[in-house]
């Protein structure tokens, strides 16, 4: 394994860096995340950033966009803004690179890449959480294909989305073939939308909840094939959790360099016991980069879901949280002053906590992967 940066990817990173400041030139530090801000994004690349070039993407691994994403945290892009990007890319997008036909690939990825539309996924459920295993989306056949009932819940994109790629229950089928992965359109009859207009934390991702009562869904509109889905979901958690919070490291590596500095002014990084929480700091923002690094390399080959995508997620989203939390202890009243922004990066890092799997979900993933070895 060799995770040496090539030129290419340092040309990436630079880029990245540049738009960065280009994206706070034209919108400010931490805009709302309206449909001129997804085609600002789009225009620059950055929403098909590993989707290929037939499709109007740039072509390039997750790997490399996990650098990229990293590099615009690091430059000031926003924690919601990173996680409402990553999940349109990594989840949506990559659901539909890794697994559309060509029909649902050539309609959606080339808007989806330019931000005329926005893309989200819908698997969480109101009772079950993220406990994929508890859906209760029903996906029933009709005369006319299939029928969709039931609800999703914390649906980020989900106020502003184009497309959902969504997970639902085959009653008539036998588990574990009776589960589907589908698309469903913003406009699909039977479909409502109810935006959650304040969340604690990731507070321009566009959360919202949603509801469907007897939407029509074709045979064209299921991704893969009936009873396919829990493959599917594996392959999507694959790509989400090995990338989608690159963003907040790059983020959390900014806001540690900001703070050292601060203490140094102060004179205070000179004290053995300051010196050492950032040191630990230091180490562990560093094995949570290396660990993701490690799972999304392996999702570029092709690698089994989901042990080094969960062991990533759990890593990287308990170190935001306990980093971030420290960080704020050694600012002291800078912080609560809110010098530093790290009120509000901790309530963003908080968030990491559940999305794309609650840390419970994550060890119950690994112990499994586990017993089977």
């Amino acid at each position: 394994m060799d995770f040496a940066v090539s030129s290419a990817q340092d040309t990436l990173i630079s880029e990245a860096g540049g738009f960065a400041g280009r994206l706070a030139a034209q919108f400010g530090g931490d805009p709302p995340m309206t449909r001129d801000v997804w085609k600002f994004w789009g225009a620059e690349g950055w929403l098909g950033v590993c989707v290929p070039r037939e499709y109007g993407g740039r072509g390039e691994d997750l790997l490399s966009a996990v650098l990229a994403f990293e590099a615009m945290g690091r430059a000031g892009v926003a924690r919601s803004q990173l996680f409402a990007v990553g999940a349109h890319l990594f989840g949506c997008c990559m659901a539909l690179v890794r697994h559309g036909a060509e029909a649902q690939r050539s309609e959606w990825l080339p808007r989806l890449a330019r931000g005329e539309a926005i893309g989200a996924l819908a698997f969480s459920e109101p009772a079950g959480g993220s406990d994929l295993a508890s859906c209760e989306t029903r996906l029933e056949s009709s005369e006319e294909g299939y029928r969709l009932n039931g609800r999703k819940s914390l649906v980020t994109n989900g106020a502003l989305a184009d497309l959902f790629v969504m997970l639902a229950r085959m009653p008539s089928a036998p588990a574990p073939l009776n589960v589907s992965t589908l698309l469903l359109g913003r406009d699909s009859p039977g479909l409502t939308i109810d935006p959650l207009e304040a969340t604690e934390g990731l507070r321009h991702s566009n959360q919202a909840e949603l509801a469907m009562l007897g939407c029509p869904v074709a045979q064209a509109d299921l991704l893969g094939h009936p009873g396919g889905g829990m493959g599917i979901l594996l392959s999507v958690m694959q790509c989400e959790r090995s990338c989608i919070l690159a963003g907040f490291l790059g983020a959390l590596e900014r806001d540690l360099v900001a703070v050292t500095a601060h203490l140094t002014e102060r004179g205070a990084s000179g004290h053995q016991a300051v010196l050492h929480r950032l040191a630990t700091i230091r180490t562990r923002l560093e094995t949570a980069r290396w660990l993701m690094y490690r799972a999304a390399w392996g999702a570029d080959r092709g690698e089994k879901p989901l042990l080094h995508a969960s062991m990533s997620k759990l890593t990287v989203s308990t170190t935001l949280v306990e980093c971030t939390k420290e960080l704020a202890e050694l600012a002291a009243g800078e912080a609560w002053k809110g010098r530093f922004g790290l009120g509000r990066a901790l309530a963003d890092a908080i968030g990491t906590l559940s999305a794309s799997g609650t840390s419970h979900v994550q060890l119950n993933t690994i112990g499994a992967l586990l017993e089977r070895e």
